[in-house]
């Protein structure tokens, strides 16, 4: 073999020898690629509905609102709140309350007064008086002219109403349908400012009695309402007997509470 042929194999032999070398250096110097990692995205929170009384606290037409939600914080001194402070359930009941007395009007629009938001208080929230000490008719701030005239307002309302449902309840006094209505109308009104009156002026039980007759009160008005029949036969004798009970038992704590003022 000549010279020149013995130097091109040795060349060749050398080439073929480095490679896998110089393979596996570009290899290691090659980054691996990341990884992509699935991630997933935590749900949005739930969005709380906002409170529809203190939307419409908010704005230049919110005057009215205002002022109701001022008289709801006078109302609410005794439980140690604000409308704001209380609970989301806690503000629905009084919102219900304040449909349940003042039906068909809107809280932007209705300006309520103080013994008003005293009874939406006490409708939804109850006697705030098993924590306190004044707990009868006898307490300082049912005495007085105001008190007592309320009172024997209230006690009139209530033997009138005891008087108009036993009345209903009779066949033998059957009368035509609209002074049937007037009636049940009108005790439902009396229902509702014995509510209101006793809120301020009642004993604890007077106020429980007075929420279940205008409870009865109204229930009885749908229920005629909706019916062809007469009032005997449509209200029938057990809703019939409870308002004259709630109402002869008003009466009763009524008078109970004048003789105590």
């Amino acid at each position: 073999m000549t010279r020149i042929a013995r130097l091109l194999c040795a060349m060749a032999m050398g080439a073929g020898a480095l490679a896998p070398t110089h393979l596996h250096a570009q290899a290691t110097a090659t980054p691996a690629e990341p990884v992509l990692e699935r991630r997933t995205m935590p749900a949005p929170a739930a969005r709380a509905e906002p409170d529809p009384w203190l939307v419409s606290y908010i704005g230049l037409s919110g005057r009215t609102a205002r002022m109701n939600l001022a008289q709801l914080d006078r109302a609410l001194e005794p439980y140690a709140a604000t409308y704001s402070m209380l609970l989301p359930e806690d503000r629905t009941r009084v919102r219900q309350s304040f449909e349940d007395l003042i039906p068909g009007q809107r809280f932007s629009r209705y300006s309520l007064t103080e013994p008003q938001s005293r009874a939406i208080v006490y409708l939804a929230l109850g006697t705030w008086e098993r924590r306190g000490s004044d707990r009868d008719c006898a307490s300082p701030r049912r005495r007085g002219t105001g008190c007592r005239q309320a009172i024997d307002s209230m006690s009139r309302h209530a033997a009138w109403i005891h008087s108009a449902a036993l009345g209903l309840a009779r066949a033998s006094n059957r009368r035509p349908r609209p002074e049937e209505m007037a009636d049940l109308r009108a005790m439902n009104e009396h229902a509702r400012e014995m509510a209101v009156g006793a809120a301020g002026c009642g004993c604890p039980q007077a106020r429980a009695d007075s929420e279940a007759l205008l409870a009865a009160t109204r229930q009885a008005q749908d229920v005629y309402q909706a019916s062809t029949m007469p009032a005997w036969m449509s209200l029938g004798d057990q809703r019939v007997q409870r308002i004259a009970r709630l109402g002869d038992s008003l009466e009763r704590t009524f008078i109970g509470c004048m003789g105590q003022s």
